[in-house]
């Protein structure tokens, strides 16, 4: 039986505005997703073909879904590593590796019909390209209204995985990366790297409605993997008052001692654990000149996972969704699926060196005890450690 919020999914989001009746898209679409999970699914989709003939796509006829499967089974299933890593941006044993985990979290008999395998495959192809759910049902030999509900599923899936993937490092795993950033910036005790990307979000169909935004926010470490997510609501545009309105700025200082730190732009407030550039009406000393210098430096961790997700996940780039809640699943799903990847193939956009300086500098909190303070000692550390 499928849920108010799965039949709503389906029929509001994913049905496209074609030259068909809505009455005959709604049969269509909830004939099909009855289909996927019904022992009679020759029968059914014969019977429905025989009587409404001009309701159902072309493509979406028997015959014609006995030949469009052939493309997964002898296509997709046989490409060569190097086709595989093109088309869906992981390589081969990563996404096995997925199907291999997914398989403990799915509902029992969802996958009798569509197995997983393929399930995984029409997400990833999906998520990594812009082709619309009727291209994809044409390649995988699924109606479109089942190839949104198979979307919606693995994306849901994932996004319930968030605190197995996506959580702030323990103490031993911070010194490492204090001592990695140290090392390779000459910045002192930072832990994370914090900011916000925008992503648009609306019809693409709909020329005349601007497409809205969204903004995610994220922690990560030198890894880029993302250890802190939030994703604000549709239209707000300001990083601080997504800051605000996420658990992480409540729980900062639980999370990083005073000695630690993570990195933000001038759009961030200023905190003894969120240390911000130097801003000025007038001009700047060259010391701090220099700290905002190494301090941009080190916060391009955070801009390079950015990068590397929108570039894996094309469809990111405009989120063609209407639901606020299911936007926020995709773009957890999403962040989900980067640290995935991270774990089972690191990234070539870090390059592991060698350690060549110590762990960082030790402050006194009884003599700085302002987050102004905090900031100055900082720079006046990296000038002098710039001296010797």
């Amino acid at each position: 039986m499928l849920s108010n919020f799965d039949i709503e999914f389906i029929t509001e989001m994913f049905l496209d505005n074609d030259s068909t009746s809505t009455l005959n898209r709604l049969t269509v679409a909830v004939a099909d997703t009855v289909v996927e999970n019904s022992e009679n699914i020759d029968m059914l989709t014969d019977l429905l073909y025989k009587e409404h003939p001009h309701s159902l796509p072309t493509y979406n006829s028997p015959v014609a879904r006995k030949r469009r499967k052939v493309y997964y089974d002898e296509t997709v299933q046989n490409f060569t590593d190097e086709e595989f890593f093109e088309k869906f941006k992981i390589k081969r044993s990563t996404a096995e590796a997925l199907v291999n985990f997914l398989k403990d979290f799915v509902k029992p008999g969802s996958s009798t019909i569509v197995p997983l395998e393929k399930k995984v495959h029409v997400f990833l192809w999906l998520l990594t390209s812009d082709s619309s759910y009727s291209e994809i049902g044409a390649l995988f030999g699924l109606h479109k209204s089942s190839i949104s509900y198979v979307f919606h599923e693995i994306a849901t899936l994932l996004a319930e995985q968030r605190y197995n993937f996506i959580n702030w490092p323990s103490m031993e795993e911070q010194h490492i990366t204090r001592i990695k950033v140290n090392s390779c910036f000459k910045f002192p005790n930072c832990v994370g790297f914090i900011d916000v990307c925008r992503f648009k979000v609306g019809s693409k169909r709909n020329k005349k409605d601007k497409p809205d935004t969204i903004l995610l926010q994220a922690v990560c470490d030198e890894t880029l993997a993302f250890i802190d997510i939030h994703v604000g609501d549709i239209g707000t545009t300001k990083k601080n008052r997504v800051f605000k309105e996420s658990q992480l700025s409540q729980e900062l200082k639980n999370f990083v001692e005073f000695d630690n730190h993570i990195l933000g732009d001038t759009e961030y407030k200023l905190r003894k654990n969120l240390i911000t550039p130097f801003t000025s009406d007038e001009v700047l000393t060259r010391e701090e000149m220099k700290f905002n210098e190494v301090h941009w430096k080190a916060r391009s961790y955070i801009g390079h996972a950015f990068e590397l997700l929108k570039d894996k996940f094309r469809k990111l780039n405009h989120i063609d969704i209407n639901k606020p809640e299911a936007v926020k699943t995709l773009l957890c799903a999403a962040c989900v699926l980067h640290n995935f990847i991270l774990l089972h193939e690191g990234t070539p956009l870090i390059k592991e060196e060698s350690v060549t300086c110590d762990d960082g500098v030790t402050i006194d909190p009884q003599i700085v005890t302002t987050a102004e303070e905090k900031r100055q000692f900082l720079c006046n550390y990296i000038n002098y450690i710039d001296t010797t």
